[in-house]
C-alpha cells in the first residue's frame, strides 16, 4: 500500500509512542531527534513507491539503534507469550464448544491482536472472550473462507504479534481437526520488529511442532526486496490459500494484485486510514477476502 496523508503524522507518533513504552525517562531531545531522522528519510523517497511497513522498519531500527538494543520489545513479547499460555486451555474448550469452532476460533484470533497481553488480568481476558461473538467481525467473509478451504490443500499464514500467535495456534488446531490433510505454513518476521513474531516466538508457544513455520521479511509487514524466496513463492502460486494477519500485513498486500487469488485478511481497524479503507468504525474487527485492486 502507498503511504496516504494519514501515515505521516502516525510515523511521528509512533516514535514518541515507542520511547515512552520502551524508555519513559528518556528526554525529549533524544524523541525529537529520531523524528527528525524518520523526517529526512521521508524527504529522500519517493512517496509514490515506498510503504508503509518499509517506513516502519526504518523507524523501528531506528528506535533500536538509538536504544543500544537489536530487540528492544524482546521483554515485552516474552510476557506476552506467557501469558497467552496461561489462556490458551480456557480459551481453546471454549472455542472447541462453540457451535461452530472454526468461525469462532477466527474472531478469537482477531480479538488477540488487540489485547495488551502485559497490562491485563487473565479473568479480563477470559470475560472479553466470552463476550465476543461472530457478529463482532464488521465484515466478515467467513462463507467465502469455508469454500476456499473445501478446495485447496494448503493455507499460509502470514502471522502478525507475539502473544496473538497463541490465539493463531488454537486457530490451526481447530483448523486441522476439521481439515486434517490441510497443510498449513506459517510465516514470521525474519529479524526482531516491533513486537511481531519471530522463530523464537514460534518455537516457545510449540508452534514449530505443530505446523511447518518459515521466515517472511525483516519489516513490520512484508519487504517485497527482502522476502524469502519460500513466501515468495506461495504469494506468486495460483494454488492455496494466504490468511493475512494484522494492519502490517494488510498494508502490504492491499492494492496489490498477485497471481494467489485466495487471500483473506483477517484484522482490527486501528486507525483513521483502515476507517476509510474498509468503511467501519476504527476498532472493528474485519475477517475480507482480497478482490482485485483490494
Amino acid at each position: 500500500m502507498k503511504l496516504e496523508p494519514e501515515c505521516i503524522g502516525c510515523f511521528f507518533n509512533q516514535v514518541l509512542k515507542a520511547f515512552k513504552l520502551l524508555k519513559p525517562n528518556l528526554s525529549n531531545q533524544v524523541i525529537l531527534e529520531a523524528q527528525k531522522q524518520v523526517m529526512e528519510y521521508l524527504l529522500k523517497k519517493d512517496i509514490n513507491k515506498i510503504t508503509s511497513p518499509l517506513v516502519g522498519k526504518y523507524l523501528y531500527n531506528l528506535v533500536g539503534k538509538m536504544l543500544g538494543e537489536n530487540d528492544p520489545y524482546s521483554q515485552l513479547k516474552n510476557e506476552s507469550n506467557h501469558l497467552a499460555l496461561e489462556y490458551y486451555r480456557v480459551i481453546k474448550n471454549f472455542v472447541n464448544n462453540a457451535q461452530d469452532p472454526i468461525l469462532e476460533a477466527l474472531v478469537v484470533s482477531a480479538l488477540g491482536n488487540t489485547i495488551d497481553f502485559a497490562s491485563q488480568h487473565k479473568i479480563d481476558f477470559v470475560n472479553d472472550i466470552k463476550k465476543i461473538s461472530p457478529n463482532d467481525l464488521i465484515i466478515n467473509d467467513y462463507p467465502k473462507f469455508i469454500n476456499s478451504l473445501i478446495s485447496t490443500n494448503r493455507l499460509v499464514i502470514l502471522l502478525d504479534n507475539a502473544g496473538e500467535i497463541v490465539f493463531d495456534k488454537i486457530l490451526i488446531e481447530i483448523l486441522l481437526q476439521k481439515y486434517p490433510k490441510l497443510n498449513i505454513i506459517c510465516a514470521v518476521r525474519s529479524a526482531p520488529i516491533i513486537n511481531d513474531a519471530t522463530i523464537k516466538d514460534a518455537e516457545y508457544i510449540g508452534l514449530t511442532d505443530l505446523v511447518k513455520v518459515i521466515e517472511s521479511s525483516p519489516a513490520p509487514g512484508i519487504d517485497f526486496s527482502d522476502i524469502s524466496e519460500e513466501l515468495k513463492g506461495y504469494l506468486y502460486s495460483e494454488d492455496g490459500m494466504i490468511l493475512s494477519k494484522g494492519q502490517g500485513n494488510f498494508e502490504t498486500l492491499y492494492g496489490i494484485d498477485i497471481p494467489n487469488n485466495d487471500i483473506f485478511y483477517l484484522l482490527k481497524a486501528k486507525c483513521n486510514l483502515m476507517e476509510r479503507i474498509f468503511g467501519v468504525k476504527a476498532g472493528s474487527l474485519i475477517f475480507k477476502k482480497k478482490i482485485p485492486g483490494f
